[in-house]
């Protein structure tokens, strides 16, 4: 990818662009560590919920504090997911190698040449709020699946290792937060996507035959990179479940499908390459993803293609989901 005419290398460390970052054991932290979910730093900036909740809406005080904490682990060596702190490590990667602010390289990468203008964005602007969806939770299937031995995870996740932090104290304190308009207008990449299925499902189809308005590698360079195969197979924990930046989803025969992300609470979105399909699901009712994982089999089966291994398992509706 290039960002303002420098090439970002995925194996350069941080701190060679973003020199504050360089420092408490941070200084060998490379590119493919962070969208690898390799870093050490997935409980970082966690604690701000017990300081001041509100702090999650000031990215760059977040930038700041995210430049002086320490990994946990030995960066490259263990892959655990960065549910919170990766939206500000990627953050800051894109607005001190480009030079430029996040929503501008957001607008001018993606949302512009998609043509998704005002169906997708990282921190709302004026005149949106009535269009937003209230997100409300599903307590009755968190149960269950708490209940199974699956707590705090969604669809998309749960064969990753999951964060010490990531409890369910902490999201009791997130879901209200991200109703509040001051948050929802505040920029917090990994928290507050606001998009119609349709955006999403556009951006995916762009990474399948990658959009030579956006991209300057080719298509089979992009892939690899994001399913951590070809020359950026030694860029990725082997074994692992996340490429460089998406989840690898596998087929329920075997093989990788695509890469693709699930968000907490159902929200979904993948491209399976090898099909040349993209999809996404979207939703207000916060979910562990049985509905998500009940729309995409229906969707699948229609159009005769095979369904990722992490949907493709049937789970207990508390009540019977209608697809029309």
């Amino acid at each position: 990818m290039s960002l303002h005419c420098r090439k970002l290398k995925l194996d350069e460390n941080v701190a060679n662009f973003w020199p504050e970052f360089g420092t408490n054991g941070k200084e060998q932290i490379k590119v493919n560590h962070i969208l690898n979910h390799t870093s050490g730093l997935h409980n970082a900036l966690a604690e701000i919920f017990e300081e001041d909740p509100m702090i999650i809406s000031d990215f760059d005080e977040c930038l700041k504090r995210i430049a002086m904490v320490s990994p946990e682990t030995e960066p490259g060596c263990e892959q655990f997911y960065h549910y919170l702190s990766f939206g500000w490590l990627c953050g800051g990667i894109i607005e001190h190698a480009s030079g430029k602010k996040f929503q501008d390289v957001l607008e001018e990468a993606f949302v512009r040449p998609l043509q998704i203008e005002g169906e997708l964005y990282i921190g709302i602007p004026p005149g949106v709020e009535s269009r937003l969806a209230t997100i409300t939770v599903d307590t009755n299937e968190f149960t269950k699946a708490s209940q199974n031995n699956d707590p705090n995870k969604v669809r998309g996740t749960a064969t990753i290792k999951q964060p010490s932090t990531l409890t369910s104290s902490l999201l009791d304190i997130l879901i209200p937060l991200i109703n509040i308009l001051d948050v929802r207008r505040a920029i917090i990449p990994a928290t507050n996507l606001h998009a119609s299925a349709r955006a999403l499902t556009r951006y995916y189809a762009a990474l399948i035959d990658v959009d030579t308005k956006i991209f300057t590698n080719t298509k089979d360079k992009i892939h690899d990179a994001f399913v951590g195969s070809g020359d950026c197979k030694d860029l990725i924990l082997q074994n692992g479940k996340i490429g460089l930046g998406f989840i690898r989803l596998e087929a329920t025969e075997g093989g990788v499908l695509g890469f693709g992300h699930a968000g907490f609470g159902g929200s979904t979105g993948y491209a399976d390459i090898n099909n040349r399909f993209a999809i996404s699901v979207t939703l207000n009712l916060a979910s562990s993803g049985a509905l998500t994982g009940e729309i995409i089999r229906f969707i699948c089966s229609e159009l005769n293609l095979p369904v990722p291994e992490d949907y493709a398992e049937s789970r207990d509706f508390t009540e019977n989901p209608k697809i029309n």
